[in-house]
Parts: structure tokens; sequence; C-alpha cells
């Protein structure tokens, strides 16, 4: 039985910040190519795992017409998607194909890893990532460097313990000067 593979999908300003201050991600740049990388992304029918946080601003966004003017191909992925959001104080959601996890969210994750069907990719949510990255339960990082330095943030590995080994994968360049990082975890 093969396992589900676990990869995050981050954006980050020069300066490691996924978010300035009040939860701001505007300065993010997202033109044609990654609306490109987006749609291919999505191709693959990964399961979209999110913080509550991040859950709440893309289900403001993307079941909207205008997220299916803007982005036709990208927000129907998004809405047919499964999704699990992780929240202890989340009761219900609006948000189609979703499902909440709550509590030991490290635990149930280490066990849906281990069943088959498809794999899972957390979308943003830098502090699920950091559980998983402590937990060594990420298998694949997709870091995206916008080319903004943020005065204040929130920087996506702080304060974790344990050192994260990783190995630069595949990289790309986009036209707007914002450069895919792709790494996988070094497993020892």
């Amino acid at each position: 039985m093969a396992m589900r593979k676990l990869s995050s999908f981050t954006f980050l300003s020069l300066n490691g910040y996924y978010k300035g201050i009040n939860e701001d991600t505007s300065w993010h740049r997202h033109g044609d190519e990654e609306n490109k990388y987006s749609e291919t992304s999505l191709k693959s029918n990964n399961i979209l795992l999110f913080g509550r946080t991040t859950y709440e601003m893309m289900h403001s966004f993307w079941p909207t017409p205008m997220a299916a003017e803007m982005f036709p191909v990208v927000a129907s992925g998004m809405n047919d998607a499964e999704k699990i959001v992780f929240s202890n104080s989340l009761q219900s959601f609006q948000w189609n194909n979703s499902r909440i996890i709550n509590g030991d969210i490290v635990d149930k994750i280490s066990l849906l890893k281990a069943t088959e069907g498809n794999d899972l990719t957390i979308l943003g949510s830098g502090s699920i990532v950091k559980q998983f990255s402590e937990a060594g339960l990420i298998d694949t990082y997709q870091i995206m460097i916008d080319p903004v330095a943020l005065g204040k943030g929130t920087s996506l590995f702080e304060g974790m313990k344990n050192k994260l080994d990783l190995k630069l994968v595949d990289t790309r360049v986009f036209n707007s000067g914002t450069v895919l990082l792709i790494y996988q975890k070094l497993h020892r």
C-alpha cells in the first residue's frame, strides 16, 4: 500500500514572511504565469488542507462570481476540490466539499497519510506548515518567493525546535520576478 504524500505551497516575502501585519498577503504577485501554475497544480486532484484563517480567506474569494470571471479554471478547481480545514472553533462551513478536522491534527494527518487515496497539499496556512514540519509530515515544500520585503510579518518556520533538512529538486522564475523553489525532505 502506497502512503499519501503531503506537500505544502506557501508564498513568502524576500525576508521569509508568509504574512505581513494584520494577516496581510496582498503583497503576493499573482500574474498570468502564476495563474497557469495554479491551474496545472489543481489538476493533481490533491486534497487541499487549510488552517482556519486561510480557509476563511480562500472561501471569501474562490466561490464568488469575481473569482470565476478573473480565474475561471482555478476557481473551478478550488471549488471542486476536496478541502480539509483545521479548526477547533469553526463549527460549520458553506464551501462545498469541505470538512473540519480538530483536536490532534498531527496525529489525524499521520493516520490519513498512511491510507490510500489522493495526495494532500497545504495551501498557505503557515502555522499548520510549521506544526507538520516539526512532526516530519511534509514530503515536498513548494515555496514561491516574491520580490518584496516586508518591514514586519510572521516567519514561516519561526519557533521551530528541530532543524529541517531539505533538498532543492526544482526551480522556476516567473516574469513577475517571483521565484518558485521546490524542496523535498531529506529522509534519514
